[in-house]
């Protein structure tokens, strides 16, 4: 006992020590995110993110695709850091409440959460899907605060696409071009209002597919919200 008790003492003072992910500063309290990079998710925006491709769905964003928001999806997607997801998650929240109002939607309905499919290589190379995990947070979050809102996993990939990063905008749309389809039973388009959400907005191609694929379905979609987008309406 003499030997385990300093044991669990150092790992609590690693816990303790552990890093900001957004600016890397150390966190005495072991909090996930210092208040600085905490606020840029629950204080900033949400804007209007531009999308540059045809048949985007309106789409709103509660940062920039900017450092320190960048280094935490990074951190969180690539290198364990799960203890981001509820600040990511309520993020994620505040911009699903900006996509429902500015679609004018009743409030009383119901909101399914459709997040962005990982691809199944990535999912296993991760150990799990982080972007579900990510609406699931999100739905959570808009619970506890009474809004009925579910993560609903309707998406899947009907062939294999490449990693969006470094390619064009025309690359991008060829890329994702009829690579999802609506899951059987996935979701019941009368009962819900259907968010489409993913962790970053670029050119906004993924989601184009995305609602293109529901709307196939006869899933009509309200919107999609993204908890960080590379061009923003100021």
């Amino acid at each position: 006992m003499a030997l385990v008790r300093p044991l669990w003492a150092a790992l609590l003072d690693l816990a303790d020590e552990r890093d900001c992910g957004g600016c890397g500063r150390p966190q005495p309290s072991g909090a996930p995110l210092c208040a600085s990079c905490a606020g840029l998710l629950a204080v900033s925006g949400p804007w209007r993110a531009l999308a540059s491709v045809p048949g985007a769905p309106r789409t709103y964003a509660v940062a920039r695709y900017e450092d320190p928001v960048r280094t935490m999806l990074i951190v969180y997607k690539e290198r364990g850091r799960c203890d981001l997801r509820r600040a990511l998650g309520r993020g994620l929240a505040r911009a699903v409440a900006a996509t429902v109002d500015g679609a004018g939607a009743r409030s009383s309905s119901p909101l399914a959460l459709v997040p962005m499919p990982s691809r199944p290589r990535v999912v296993r190379e991760r150990g799990e899907d982080t972007t579900a995990r990510l609406a699931r947070a999100a739905a959570r979050t808009l619970r506890e605060a009474g809004v009925p809102a579910r993560a609903v996993p309707a998406l899947r990939h009907s062939r294999a696409v490449l990693d969006q990063a470094g390619l064009t905008r025309e690359q991008r749309r060829a890329n994702v071009a009829g690579a999802l389809r609506a899951r059987r039973g996935g979701l019941a388009a009368a009962a819900c209002d259907v968010v489409l959400v993913d962790d970053i907005s670029t050119s906004g191609a993924s989601l184009a597919e995305a609602a293109r694929a529901l709307r196939v379905a006869g899933v009509p979609v309200l919107g999609a919200a993204t908890i960080a987008a590379a061009r923003v309406r100021a």
